[in-house]
């Protein structure tokens, strides 16, 4: 069988155990919970598969990937990543982002991509609205 490294994504040849670039044994990938393969693939060189990755993640509001795409966005900045990946990735945060992503994004929207703008907005109400009512909960108990 073929395998795409989930940690420096090189394509195995049929029939490696391990990655011949980083040396992962490739029998952990049936170990490795979704969630934390769809972390991994926010990174892959393939756009399609970075791309869904970061509408799963949002469509499935997998919470722990908050901070892995705090740091895509932030090195988006710095190297001018795809922008309609950027897109996904603001998007997926507008679903499950807290206060580290309000803020992120607060400080930072004018550093992206014009069409990143439009969604950064409507990422910040949603997550303004949830930490909202996340107060309210709280106040209320």
């Amino acid at each position: 069988m073929r395998y795409i490294c989930p940690v420096c994504f090189k394509i195995g040849e049929v029939g490696e155990e391990k990655c011949s670039n980083c040396g992962y044994d490739f029998k952990n990938i049936s170990n490795d919970d979704y969630s934390e393969k769809l972390i991994k693939a926010i990174n892959h060189p393939d756009y399609n598969v970075a791309y869904m990755a970061a509408k799963l993640i949002g469509e499935l509001k997998i919470k722990k990937a908050e901070r892995k795409l705090i740091e895509y966005l932030h090195s988006s900045i710095k190297t001018k990543k795809d922008p309609y990946i950027e897109q996904a990735v603001v998007w997926a945060l507008g679903e499950i982002g807290g206060e580290k992503s309000q803020k992120f994004l607060l400080e930072n929207r004018d550093k992206f991509s014009v069409l990143t703008k439009n969604i950064i907005e409507n990422s910040l109400k949603k997550i303004k609205t949830r930490v909202a009512n996340k107060d309210g909960e709280t106040i209320g108990k």
